[in-house]
C-alpha cells in the first residue's frame, strides 16, 4: 500500500513539473528575455535627408525596416501632396521621421488620425534661420516662417541625428516588450554616423580656416547670390554673406526687370559667386553669369540620391570641393 501511494505521489509531482514547464514555454516572454529579433519596427521617413539618417541608424539591424514616404528624387517637400499610396505607407508605419521646421506641413492633419504613430521631429530644439527672400537693390527682405534646410550645416545635421536616435530609443523603451539590445544597436549606429559627419565638419574647418571668409573685413568680398535658400546654412558655415536669394523653387518666375536688377547689383557690388543647384534649372544664373564677372557654381542640396547610406556625405564632400575651388 505504501509503495502504491509513493508511486501515485511521485507521478503527481512529475505531472505538475511537466505542466509548469509547458506553461512557462507557452507564456509571453518577460521584458528581460525579449531578444532583438522579437521586435519588428517599420520606420517611415518623409524625404531624402531624414531617410539617410534612418538608413544609417538602422544599418545591419534586420528587424527594422526603413522606407521613404516620397520618391528618393522628389526633392524638397514645400508643395508636396499626399497620394493614396502615401496614406497606405503611413497606415503601416510604427514610426515616422520628419525634418520639421515646416518642411512637412502636409503631414500633421494626417498623422493626427494615428495616435499610436510615433512622430520624430529631427529638427527639435534647433534654432533655424529665417526664411528670407529678396533684399537686393533696396527692396525689402521677406521673411516667412523658418528656413528648414538645416541638414546643409553638418553641425546641425549632427543634432538631427541625435534627435532621431533619442526618438527611436524612446519608442523602443516604451514598447510592451522593449529590447535593450536593439536600443544599443541604434545608439552604436548613431555614434558611427555622427563620427563621420564630425569628420566632414572638421574638413570644413581645415579647408576654410586660412581663407578670408572668416574675417569681417572680407564680408564685402565674399558676397554670394543663392538660387535656393537651402544654401543659407552652408554659406553661413563657411563664412559667405548671402546678398540675395532667388526663389527658383516657387511658382513665381522672375521678370526680365527683376533679373536686370540682380545683374546691376552683381556688377555694382562685384559679386563673384552665384550658387545654384542641380535640382533646378540654372538658366537664370547662367544669364547673370554671361552679363557679369560672376561665376555659377552648382551645389548639391542633398535632397535626392541613389539611396546609398553614404550619399549625404558624398554630396557634402563634393560641395566642399566646389567651394574650395571657388573661394581659394
Amino acid at each position: 500500500m505504501k509503495n502504491k501511494l509513493a508511486f501515485i505521489f511521485t507521478t503527481m509531482i512529475i505531472i505538475a513539473a511537466v505542466g509548469a514547464l509547458i506553461i512557462a514555454v507557452a507564456s509571453p516572454k518577460t521584458k528581460s528575455s525579449i531578444k532583438q529579433e522579437d521586435t519588428k519596427i517599420n520606420i517611415l521617413t518623409t524625404f531624402y535627408p531624414v531617410y539617410m539618417i534612418g538608413l544609417n541608424l538602422a544599418d545591419q539591424i534586420d528587424n527594422i525596416e526603413v522606407k521613404s514616404l516620397t520618391d528618393l528624387n522628389s526633392g524638397c517637400l514645400h508643395d508636396y501632396q499626399l497620394t493614396t499610396q502615401d496614406m497606405k505607407s503611413i497606415d503601416s508605419a510604427d514610426v515616422i521621421i520628419i525634418n520639421g521646421g515646416g518642411m512637412e506641413s502636409f503631414i500633421w492633419e494626417v498623422v493626427s488620425n494615428y495616435p499610436n504613430l510615433k512622430v520624430i521631429d529631427a529638427s527639435k530644439g534647433i534654432t533655424m534661420l529665417p526664411n528670407e527672400v529678396g533684399g537686393i537693390g533696396g527692396e525689402e527682405v521677406e521673411e516667412s516662417e523658418y528656413n528648414s534646410h538645416v541638414w546643409l550645416d553638418p553641425k546641425l545635421y549632427e543634432q538631427q541625428i541625435e534627435n532621431v536616435r533619442d526618438g527611436l530609443i524612446e519608442y523602443i523603451s516604451d514598447l510592451e516588450t522593449p529590447s535593450k539590445e536593439l536600443e544599443q544597436s541604434i545608439d552604436d549606429n548613431a555614434q558611427t554616423y555622427i563620427q563621420k559627419v564630425q569628420e566632414l565638419d572638421t574638413t570644413i574647418e581645415e579647408s576654410f580656416k586660412t581663407n578670408n571668409t572668416f574675417t569681417d573685413a572680407a564680408e564685402k568680398e565674399n558676397q554670394v547670390i543663392i538660387f535656393h535658400n537651402a544654401f543659407s546654412y552652408l554659406a553661413k558655415r563657411v563664412g559667405l554673406t548671402v546678398t540675395y536669394t532667388v526663389p527658383l523653387d516657387s511658382d513665381t518666375a522672375l521678370s526680365a526687370g527683376e533679373i536686370a536688377k540682380i545683374i546691376d547689383v552683381v556688377k555694382e557690388d562685384k559679386i563673384k559667386y552665384l550658387f545654384t543647384e542641380k535640382q533646378y534649372s540654372d538658366s537664370i544664373a547662367s544669364r547673370i553669369e554671361s552679363e557679369t564677372d560672376a561665376k555659377v557654381y552648382i551645389i548639391d542640396s542633398a535632397v535626392t540620391g541613389d539611396g546609398a547610406k553614404n550619399s549625404y556625405l558624398v554630396a557634402m564632400q563634393d560641395n566642399l570641393q566646389i567651394l574650395k575651388e571657388a573661394l581659394q
